[in-house]
This record gives C-alpha cells, structure tokens and sequence, in this order.
C-alpha cells in the first residue's frame, strides 16, 4: 500500500505541475473565472479548488481531460499508473464525518453516499493530526486501489458544525443523486421507491401518461403529490428534469415510465399530431419539433418509444420524412435511429428520479 501511495502522490504532483504549467492557461483562466465569479476565495480549500477540478474533470476543447493530455505524453508510465490516473476522472465529493483516526488512514463516512472510505493523505500522518471521531471533513477523493487518497485541501469542521452541514449534504444529494446511488442499497430503495410513486401516480391519474395544458400543470401536480403523500406518507424528493422549451408550450405531457421514471415533456400533443398524420412533419413548425425530440441530447427517448409504439408503420413513415430516407422502417430501425441520436441514454440504465430520505438527508428535510 505504501509504494502505491507514494507513486499515487508523485503522480498527484506532476499532474498538477502538467495543469498548471501555462499549456492550458486559457482554459484554466475561464474556470477560475467562473469559480470566483461571486466572491474571492477565502481559505487554502476554496483557492485550490478550482484547480483540482480542472486537472482531474473539466472537459477540455474536444472533449478530452487533462489527465487524458498528461497520459498522452507519458508514454513511460507503467500499466498500473496509467490505470490509477485513469480513475482520477471520477472524483468522490461529499461531507464526511470522521469516524476513526489511525495513524496515517483515517475512516470517513460521507453523508450524501453513507459510504465509509478509508483515506490517506500525500502528507502522511501529518495531516491528520487535528482530525478527532465526530468532526466533519468537506473535501474530495481519489480512488486509491480499494483505498482512497484526499484530493487537495479539505475545509476541516468541529463536531459542532453538523447542523450547519447537514444541509449542505443535503443539497449536494439533490443536485447530484448520481453521488448518492454510488451506494447500491441506496440505490436499489430508490428504485423501489419510484416503481411505488408510479403506481400512485396510475392511480391518481388512471394512466401513466397525462397531457396538460400548462396553466393547470401546477394545481394538478400538487393534486398528485397530496395524493401520494397520503398513500406513502409522504414524498421522497423527485429530480424532475423540465424541457428547455417550457415556456411557451401548448401543453405538457407528463409521462411516468417504469425505468425512466417521471418526465415532462413540451408541445406533446402537437407532436402525437405528427404521428397519427405523418405528412405534417412537411410544415416546419412539426418537423422542428419531432427535430428537437429525436436530437436533444436531453430529451429521453421515452416519448418517441410510446407514440411509435402506438403505430409502427406510421413512425416509419414520420422519420422517412424528416431524414428524408425513403422506406425507413421503425420496426427495423428505430432502436438504432435512438442510440445514435441519443447515445447518453443507452450507456446505463437510468438512475431513479427518486431520491430516498434516509440519514443527512431526512435529518434535514425534518428539521426544515
């Protein structure tokens, strides 16, 4: 473990140095920028911050990460460095409360995952000479083997920060449920939950899709919402990602799928117009619709599948139209039409847009 983390440090540092060498000076000055837009930073944590992230994620001009550059250019690194730094791309961000000081490894359990991570330092036992079981540590990690190595400078809290920190985690939950279903049992009552607020919604409702006029969106969601909550008692928090083209719309749609979960989707009526009379895609208004749901790399191939689904023949005949591709068959191509246009959503299953109240989470939404 020791030759594993004094490499992993070395290589720590040349990444770095390889960051911030002046190459990418442009880029790196547009996320510091973006970074200390609202305020200067205040402590050694917020200053470096912005740097790390840009030597371990940000998507530089072509898609590519500095990491990617460095390996690059290091043609001499051995396999398992270039495995290492590999992994770097995904960094574990959260508030962790320190649960065991040994020397130089220290246990944190991090509130957003309720993972336990053991974790080093490049400075050694050094590092951990202030941390006591019960202080919270705000940081980010790098995967280290089976361990984890801190990622530049953590913010270190005293025990009597938790209720200052509990919303914080619990912000970062909402905004990220990706970090939060790195933990399978997480994940898996997350789906057990959205599978239970499906049925709810059918049977509020009486089908799993609803079209609404967007004036009364509100009113009838938050007749649902009542509805579940006496079901369920009480509504975990959903991520509902709402179309670009909200505003606007004619009508809304909303579509509880059984994997992807609860989406919103704009102008659907107009598009069900389309399929049920293919040669309206001719207008321009109908075929810049159609357009923007098959290549919005946003917008889940759910509504297409469901509307296709309802007349094969007469999808076919939509999409021979708009992409002018005389004889396109749905049944026989339309699978591959989606993972072409929409190759994000064919990577994984969808995450849930459920996120269970468990630990920091339902600590806070009950307090609030």
């Amino acid at each position: 473990m020791m030759t594993m983390l004094a490499r992993a440090v070395e290589l720590k540092a040349e990444l770095i140095h390889f960051a911030t060498s002046g190459r990418f000076e442009r880029e790196l000055s547009g996320v510091l920028d973006r970074f200390y837009a609202d305020d200067p930073p205040t402590d050694e944590a917020a200053a470096f911050l912005p740097i790390d992230y840009f030597a371990h994620q940000h998507p530089l001009t072509g898609g590519d990460t500095v990491i990617d550059r460095f390996l690059r250019e290091r043609p001499d690194l051995a396999r398992a460095e270039v495995e290492l730094l590999s992994s770097w791309k995904e960094v574990v961000e959260g508030v962790y409360e320190v649960r065991v000081v040994d020397g130089a490894a220290v246990l944190l359990f991090n509130l957003v995952d309720e993972l336990v991570y053991r974790v080093f330092s490049n400075l050694g036992e050094a590092a951990f000479g202030e941390l006591r079981p019960g202080m919270y540590v705000v940081g980010r990690l790098l995967p280290l083997g089976l361990d984890w190595l801190i990622s530049g400078t953590p913010a270190v809290h005293a025990a009597a920060a938790r209720d200052t920190l509990l919303p914080v985690a619990a912000h970062i939950a909402l905004e990220h449920p990706d970090w939060v279903f790195r933990n399978p049992v997480l994940l898996a009552r997350a789906r057990e939950l959205q599978s239970e607020q499906r049925r709810c919604f059918i049977s509020h409702f009486g089908t799993d899709l609803v079209v609404l006029r967007p004036a009364e969106l509100a009113d009838r969601i938050r007749g649902y919402l009542a509805y579940q909550s006496g079901r369920l008692g009480g509504a975990a928090p959903t991520r509902e990602e709402l179309p670009v083209r909200m505003d606007g719309a004619e009508t809304v749609a909303l579509i509880f799928d059984e994997v992807a979960g609860l989406g919103y989707y704009a102008d659907f009526a107009k598009l069900e117009e389309v399929f049920q009379d293919p040669g309206l895609v001719a207008r321009r208004p109908y075929r810049e619709l159609v357009s923007s749901y098959l290549r919005g790399d946003a917008v889940s191939p759910v509504p297409i599948r469901r509307l296709a689904e309802r007349d094969p023949e007469k999808a076919g005949a939509v999409f021979a139209r708009l992409l002018n591709k005389r004889g396109f068959d749905w049944e026989r191509s339309g699978e591959l039409l989606l993972r072409t246009h929409k190759p994000a959503h064919f990577t994984t299953r969808p995450l849930p847009t459920v996120i269970p109240v468990t630990g920091a989470i339902a600590e806070h939404v009950g307090a609030a």
